[in-house]
C-alpha cells in the first residue's frame, strides 16, 4: 500500500508539516483512498472542499501540496530550463513505465518526448490536415445516413469513433473505421475508460499490475468483463508496433516523409534500446487512448450547449458562413484558428469538459520555489502575507478542472459562454485543458486541429431548430438528452459521468 511507502519519505513529511490539511490527509493515503476508490473518483471534490476551508495551498496525503492558484500555475509547470519529475506514485497508475508519460526522470522523458515532438508540431499537423479531412468526410456521410433513417444518433460516440480512427491513422497509418461500425464501435471507448479507472486502485496498490502482468487474460475478464476491450485494445496496440518495427529495415516497405509517429522514432536518432516494441507500444497506448476521450467529450460539450442556446448557434454559424462559403470544402486550419467566435467556443467547450480530470504532480528537483498566501487582516483594512518553502523533492499539484469550473477565475463557471474568451483575452492565462510546460500534452495540436475542422464541419452543414441558414443540409435535435449526461461527477482520471448516460444523442433533420 502507498501509505507503507510513504514511511521512507518521513523527511519529505517534515518539510510540508506547516502546510495545512486535513489531519487524516496528513497521515495516512487511506484518506485519499476512501475517497477515490470506496466512493468512486470523489477526491477531486474533497480537494475543493479543502481549499475553500484552508485557503489555495493544502496537503492533501503524507507527501503531496495541492496549489489552486492558477496564476502560481507556471512554476509548477515550466519550460524546459527547469527541471521537473513525475512523481511516481501518480506514474505508477499507468502501469506504462516506459511511456513518455510515465517517466519520472526530467531527462529521460525530453529524450523519449522528444523523439515525438515533431510529429506533433503545428507545421507536421497542418501538412497531415487531408488525414483529419478523410475521416470527417465518414462522420458527414454518417450525419447524413441518420437523418435518412430517423434513428437517434449518439454523437458522443460518434465523435470518439472520428478521434479514435485520426489517431490510429496518424500513429499507425492505419484505423479500424470505427466511424463506419454501425453503432461506431464503442468498445474501444470502454477501453480507454476502463483502463483510465484502474488508475485509482492501482496507484495505491502498484502490486496489482504485477499480478496482472502474470494472470492469464480469461481470468482477468472473468474478474471484470469490462477489461475485455481494455485487453483487446493493448494486444492491438502491440501488433501494430510490431508490424511497424519489423518492417524498418525493409526498403520496399519504408513510409515516405515518416508518415507515421512510430516510422519517425524508428527513423530517428533515440537510442536503440530505446526503440524496441516493448517501450514503444507503451507510448501508442498513451497516445490511442488520450488522442480519443479528450477532443471526444469536448466536441460533445459543444455540440450540446450550441444546440440549447441559439443565439451562440447563429454568432458561430455566421461567422461559418463569412468564412467558409461552400460548407463541402473547409479551409486550411490556418484559417480557422483566426476565427474568433469559432476560437472562443473551442476553449468553452475544453474548459467545461477539461480535458483529463485528475490533478498533476511535479517535483522541483534542485529549486527552492516560495508561495504567498495573501489575506485580509484582522483589522480588515490591511493585508497580511505567509510564505510558503516549498523545497526540491516536494510533488506540487494543481487540478485544470478545479481551475476551469471556479467561479474565482470564470463568472458563472458551469454556463456555455463563449463570449467570455473575446471580451476578456486575459482568461486564456487559467485555460489548461493540456497542462503546460515541458510535460504538456504532446497532442494537443492534433487535437486542437481535430476541433476546429469538425466544429467548422459539422455546424456550417447543420444548424438547430431555432436556427436555419439557406446552405445547411439540415439540422440537429437534441435527443433524451439533458445536462445530467455531460455532467461530470467524478475523476477517473479523465472525467467521470453518470453510469447511466447515454451521452449527447441527437435527431438528424432534413432542412
Amino acid at each position: 500500500m502507498a501509505f507503507l511507502e510513504s514511511l521512507s519519505g518521513f523527511p519529505r513529511e517534515l518539510l510540508i508539516a506547516e502546510i495545512p490539511g486535513p489531519t487524516l490527509a496528513k497521515l495516512t493515503y487511506w484518506y485519499e483512498f476512501y475517497y477515490d476508490v470506496v466512493l468512486g473518483g470523489q477526491y477531486i471534490w474533497k480537494v475543493r472542499s479543502m481549499h475553500e476551508k484552508y485557503g489555495p495551498i493544502v496537503r492533501i496525503n503524507p507527501e503531496e501540496v495541492h496549489i489552486q492558484d492558477p496564476e502560481y500555475y507556471d512554476q509548477v509547470y515550466t519550460g524546459p530550463t527547469h527541471k521537473r519529475n513525475k512523481w511516481t506514485f501518480f506514474t505508477n497508475q499507468s502501469g506504462l513505465p516506459q511511456s513518455a508519460f510515465g517517466t519520472p526522470d526530467h531527462n529521460l522523458h525530453r529524450m523519449r518526448r522528444g523523439a515525438m515532438n515533431p510529429y506533433f508540431s503545428k507545421a507536421k499537423v497542418r501538412v497531415l490536415q487531408s488525414r483529419i479531412e478523410s475521416s470527417l468526410n465518414n462522420l458527414l456521410v454518417r450525419f447524413q445516413e441518420f437523418q435518412e433513417s430517423g434513428k437517434p444518433m449518439t454523437v458522443s460516440l460518434a465523435y470518439a469513433a472520428l478521434t479514435n480512427d485520426i489517431v490510429m491513422e496518424y500513429a499507425f497509418a492505419r484505423s479500424d473505421n470505427r466511424l463506419l461500425a454501425p453503432d461506431f464501435d464503442p468498445s474501444f471507448k470502454e477501453a480507454g475508460e476502463a483502463g483510465a479507472k484502474l488508475g485509482h486502485f492501482v496507484k495505491q496498490m502498484p502490486w496489482v499490475l504485477t499480478l496482472m502482468k502474470v494472470m492469464p487474460d480469461s481470468v482477468q475478464i472473468a474478474l471484470n468483463p469490462v477489461m475485455a476491450s481494455y485487453i483487446k485494445l493493448n494486444q492491438d496496440i502491440i501488433k501494430h508496433v510490431s508490424e511497424i518495427y519489423s518492417h524498418r529495415d525493409n526498403p520496399d516497405t519504408k513510409y515516405q516523409s515518416q508518415t507515421t509517429i512510430f516510422h519517425a522514432i524508428l527513423q530517428g536518432d533515440l537510442p536503440e534500446r530505446e526503440k524496441s516494441p516493448d517501450r514503444l507500444w507503451q507510448d501508442g497506448q498513451v497516445v490511442v487512448i488520450a488522442g480519443t476521450l479528450t477532443t471526444a467529450a469536448a466536441l460533445s460539450e459543444i455540440t450540446f450547449h450550441l444546440l440549447r442556446q441559439p443565439e451562440e448557434l447563429r454568432t458561430l454559424k455566421e461567422e461559418l458562413v463569412n468564412a467558409i462559403p461552400e460548407p463541402t470544402t473547409l479551409p486550411d486550419v490556418a484559417k480557422l484558428e483566426q476565427l474568433p467566435y469559432l476560437t472562443a467556443t473551442i476553449k468553452e467547450g475544453l474548459r467545461l469538459s477539461s480535458g483529463i480530470s485528475t490533478r498533476l504532480q511535479r517535483i522541483a528537483t534542485d529549486e527552492t520555489l516560495i508561495y504567498t498566501v495573501r489575506k485580509e487582516a484582522d483589522d480588515k483594512n490591511s493585508t497580511v502575507e505567509k510564505q510558503y518553502v516549498l523545497r526540491p523533492g516536494i510533488p506540487l499539484s494543481m487540478t485544470g478542472l478545479l481551475i476551469h469550473h471556479s467561479p474565482t477565475y470564470f463568472e458563472d463557471p458551469m454556463e456555455f459562454r463563449p463570449q467570455r474568451w473575446i471580451s476578456n483575452p486575459s482568461l486564456d492565462d487559467f485555460l489548461v485543458p493540456f497542462s503546460r510546460g515541458t510535460r504538456a500534452c504532446v497532442g494537443m495540436n492534433l487535437a486542437y486541429a481535430e476541433l476546429y475542422l469538425a466544429v467548422a464541419a459539422v455546424f456550417s452543414r447543420y444548424g438547430s431548430s431555432e436556427i436555419h441558414f439557406e446552405k445547411d443540409h439540415g439540422y440537429l435535435e437534441l435527443y433524451d438528452t439533458s445536462y445530467k449526461d455531460i455532467e461530470i461527477i467524478g475523476d477517473g482520471v479523465t472525467p467521470l459521468y453518470r453510469p447511466e448516460s447515454n451521452g449527447v444523442r441527437v435527431v438528424v433533420r432534413a432542412a
